[in-house]
C-alpha cells in the first residue's frame, strides 16, 4: 500500500501547475500569516520578536515572491494577458515589500497593518494562482507602461 501511496502523490504533484503549486504556497502563508494576527492583536505592546532569515513567514514570502515571478515572466512568455504578467509581478514585489515591514517593526502593534495587507495578498495569490496553469490564454493585447520590465527594484 505504501507504493500505491507514493505513486499518487507522485502522479499528483507531476500534474500539478506552477500556479496551482503558487496557490497552495499562499494558502499555508495565509494560516501562518493569521495565527502571527491574532497574537500580535492579543499583544500588541510588546517588542516584536525578530524575524530571522530562517523564519518561517521570511522564507515562504521569499518563495511567494520567486514563484509569482516565474508566473510572471510565464505569462510573458506565452504572450498571455499584460494583466496577468502584471499581477503576479506585482504579488512578488508585494511579498518582499511586506516581509521587510515585518522585519523592520518594533512592536507587534507594528505588524498588525502588514499582516492585514499580506493576508489580502495571499488571499487573492491563492485565487488567482491557478489561472497560469490554464492551456489556453487570452493572447497579449498591448502593453502597460505602469508595469515595468526586468529585475525587482
Amino acid at each position: 500500500m505504501p507504493l500505491l501511496s507514493a505513486l499518487l502523490i507522485a502522479l499528483t504533484s507531476y500534474q500539478t501547475g506552477h500556479g496551482s503549486e503558487f496557490a497552495a504556497l499562499a494558502s499555508e502563508l495565509q494560516t501562518e500569516v493569521e495565527e502571527r494576527l491574532l497574537v500580535a492583536q492579543s499583544y500588541p505592546a510588546q517588542s516584536a520578536p525578530e524575524i530571522t532569515p530562517e523564519d518561517r513567514l521570511h522564507v515562504g514570502l521569499g518563495e511567494l515572491s520567486a514563484r509569482a515571478m516565474i508566473l510572471s515572466l510565464s505569462m510573458e512568455r506565452r504572450n498571455g494577458p499584460e494583466d496577468l504578467r502584471c499581477i503576479y509581478r506585482g504579488m512578488a514585489e508585494d511579498a518582499l515589500d511586506h516581509r521587510l515591514g515585518l522585519s523592520n517593526a518594533e512592536v507587534r502593534a507594528d505588524r498588525i497593518e502588514a499582516y492585514v495587507d499580506l493576508s489580502y495578498l495571499l488571499d487573492h495569490a491563492a485565487e488567482i494562482g491557478p489561472v497560469s496553469d490554464q492551456n489556453e490564454i487570452d493572447a497579449f493585447t498591448g502593453v502597460d507602461p505602469s508595469c515595468p520590465r526586468g529585475p525587482l527594484r
